[in-house]
């Protein structure tokens, strides 16, 4: 069974895992690493006391002839003894590291920090269990006065269970990042299943390798009266009777458990991974209002420019009422242009989800609004690491320029009117934030604003559908849009997406 569970398991993680591009990939390889190098040597230590043939045999299924060659080969106990507590501190100290590292939740040199002290504790954990240190320690209390002597084995005793459990206690901050990364964060979809993937495909890895060793790491040898002469102890596996006779039937539960979730996982992970995949989603923007009714408006103005284009003909002699039923046929026109960009954001939207910088859609925006003759001061922050979050880059950046053009016309007459475009992130959003210097709104509109048809500039050219698309927009990518507004004091809207 051994055998059978490293081959599947390595080549599982090569399957997952193609290539070393990022550190999430590298900790997980150590996770593997120190998953192999602990059950080798722990085969290998354990070929040191034949008279326990019949636990190990439970275990591993070794065949007598595998088992006598085993145990006929003499293996340095010490060197054996320091690749066991290796692994297993490799393992617990991976596991911890590729948490830190796919979670992503803090800062590059706070993570970093964070590792440094993964490591140091793992080196010391290292140092403490090593055989030459605990012969030394073991030496000191048999030489030292007998109060003494007790104190200090008293200390090394608590160190050991000390570390032991500061071991478990790494599984489990490991498990407690990933589950709150799953939780809390992202808030795509797909992107919470991939978060998912990852935590079920370590599970039967952990589940195993703590059934084998959560005695581990120990100290194995024992000092004696002979200088140069040592025992070795008996890894306590028959501690718990119950673990024999399960063990086997877990582990094959586990691997098959995790064959399903690999399978489930390769497929979301090249879906993740190639950036040239879109995500296609359709959003129900029937809240924004009842095509029925612009198609009703449309009727009554096809009516009043056909009786305008009679009248004028009719009265084609008189030139003032030319005059005025020529301004009746501009104003149908500009009523038919504004319904039909009204048709168009009420129709149902397919947004194409692709990886996308936060200034992508900004740079558009502001490229549409310097065409016109309209010369704004527009001034753009944004940090050196612009965050990364799914979008349809088109109908993200029409949602900003309607942002922009409302800023805009809010602040007509006024010469020293600016807006402030600022790109971030807070938390695990990344923000786009537009504040304007207008005049500002009373906080009684600010619940109304993203309704469909509301405007406080109602005209023939302004329906009220611009914010609602907006608002339609941004949730249909898992965001979310804030304004903040006071009057005389201007308007700042928040746009927040789910960063990747």
């Amino acid at each position: 069974m051994i055998y059978f569970t490293l081959l599947f398991i390595v080549c599982t993680i090569l399957l997952t895992y193609r290539r070393l591009n990022s550190l999430s990939t590298r900790f997980m390889f150590g996770i593997i690493l120190g998953w192999v190098i602990s059950f080798v040597s722990f085969t290998l230590y354990l070929s040191k006391f034949n008279y326990y043939y019949n636990i190990i045999h439970t275990f591993f299924d070794f065949s007598p002839g595998t088992w006598n060659y085993l145990v006929l080969t003499k293996f340095n106990a010490n060197a054996l003894i320091r690749m066991l507590n290796g692994g297993i501190i490799v393992f617990n100290g991976s596991l911890l590291c590729f948490a830190i590292s796919f979670t992503r939740t803090a800062r590059r040199r706070t993570n970093a920090f964070l590792y440094g002290i993964v490591a140091v504790f793992s080196l010391l954990t290292y140092l403490f269990y090593d055989p030459g240190v605990q012969i030394r320690l073991q030496g000191l209390i048999v030489q030292s006065p007998e109060e003494q002597g007790a104190a200090l084995r008293s200390l090394v005793n608590a160190l050991e269970t000390g570390l032991r459990y500061a071991g478990y206690g790494l599984i489990l901050a490991a498990f407690f990042m990933l589950l709150n990364y799953y939780i809390n964060y992202p808030k795509i979809r797909f992107l919470k299943n991939y978060a998912l993937y990852h935590i079920l495909s370590l599970v039967p890895v952990v589940l195993i390798h703590f059934l084998m060793f959560s005695w581990a790491p120990k100290n194995l040898v024992i000092a004696t009266y002979l200088e140069g002469y040592y025992n070795y102890l008996q890894p306590p596996i028959g501690s718990y009777p119950w673990t024999l006779y399960l063990f086997p039937y877990i582990v094959f539960a586990a691997l098959a458990f995790l064959i399903f979730i690999v399978f489930k996982y390769n497929s979301i992970e090249a879906y993740h991974k190639n950036q040239d995949v879109q995500i296609n989603k359709s959003i129900d923007t029937a809240s924004l209002g009842a095509r029925a009714f612009t198609h009703a408006v449309k009727n009554h103005l096809l009516a009043v420019r056909s009786e305008a284009e009679y009248l004028k003909e009719k009265y084609a002699d008189d030139e003032d009422t030319s005059y005025s039923l020529d301004l009746m046929l501009q104003s149908c026109s500009s009523a038919m242009e504004s319904i039909n960009d009204a048709v168009h954001k009420l129709k149902s939207i397919e947004l194409n989800l692709q990886p996308c910088r936060l200034n992508a859609p900004v740079k558009q925006a502001l490229a549409r609004i310097r065409q016109g003759n309209v010369q704004p001061s527009i001034k753009v922050l944004a940090h050196s690491d612009v965050p990364l979050a799914y979008m349809d880059q088109q109908h993200m950046a029409e949602a900003v320029f309607n942002i922009i053009e409302n800023a805009l016309e809010s602040m007509a007459g006024t010469p020293d009117g600016t807006i402030t475009i600022q790109l971030g992130r807070q938390d695990s959003w990344g923000m786009i934030s537009i504040a304007d210097t207008g005049p500002g709104m009373p906080e009684e509109l600010l619940e109304q604003i993203f309704s469909p048809f509301f405007s406080t500039k109602p005209s023939i050219h302004n329906w009220g559908i611009g914010l609602s698309y907006c608002h339609k927009i941004i949730t249909g990518h898992d965001g979310k849009i804030s304004v903040e507004s006071k009057l005389g004091q201007g308007t700042t809207f928040r746009i927040y997406l789910p960063v990747i």
